[in-house]
């Protein structure tokens, strides 16, 4: 039996003040939400390289047609629902095990420069653990990876999300818990000026963005 796979992109809709806020206030909110569409439309692509089906998290501040009209058909949308990030994260693998998938890879929209190849680590790891994480380079994590034979919801529980305490929180949770982890290469998400420069030099993307800091 083939399993199927999703990727879930957490997206934000792209209005300005609600976007990449913390980079809005170096480079003013219009400048980031332009910048945010790219995010999501480079990643969307990359996700749409791979042979897995592409599903939208949709954050609930706009409806899901709002979404459609902007990234357009050929993927599923879902609206994210619970009171912080660990609950619309639950909530995001419960739903995509509900439209019939049987492997969920979670990740956030402030990673273009998220390599194809490490979605396909991600996914084939799955089923050498309990759980798949990919470190961000702040302390979170940028991707979450489980079957749903291994979904382990409490691991998104009572987390200080948004801290530099998140992973390390976590995986002393799925230690306690006796689950398995892998860790993929760490990256760095996108939410600083200086992340931005960091990134563009690394990979040439958004360079025509980037500022030199003195």
């Amino acid at each position: 039996m083939v399993n199927r796979t999703a990727i879930v992109v957490m997206v934000k809709y792209p209005k300005p003040g609600s976007v990449k806020t913390r980079l809005g206030r170096q480079i003013g909110m219009e400048k980031a939400a332009v910048l945010y569409r790219g995010f999501v439309r480079t990643m969307l692509a990359t996700c749409r390289s791979t042979c897995f089906d592409t599903v939208i998290s949709c954050h609930p501040d706009h409806p899901v047609s709002h979404y459609r009209a902007w990234l357009g058909s050929g993927c599923d949308f879902m609206v994210q629902k619970g009171a912080d990030l660990g609950q619309k994260m639950r909530d995001a693998f419960e739903n995509a095990f509900a439209l019939g998938f049987d492997r969920v890879i979670l990740t956030g929209s402030d990673l273009p420069h998220l390599p194809a190849a490490i979605i396909e680590e991600a996914a084939q790891r799955t089923g050498m653990c309990d759980v798949v994480i990919g470190p961000a380079k702040d302390g979170g994590y940028y991707l979450v990876a489980m079957t749903q034979e291994d979904f382990f919801p409490e691991m998104f529980d009572h987390i200080p999300w948004s801290t530099p305490d998140v992973l390390h929180i976590t995986l002393k949770k799925l230690a306690a818990a006796r689950r398995k982890p892998i860790l993929l290469t760490a990256m760095r998400d996108i939410d600083s000026q200086e992340d931005l420069n960091a990134v563009s030099a690394e990979t040439g993307l958004f360079s025509s963005h980037r500022t030199d800091e003195t």
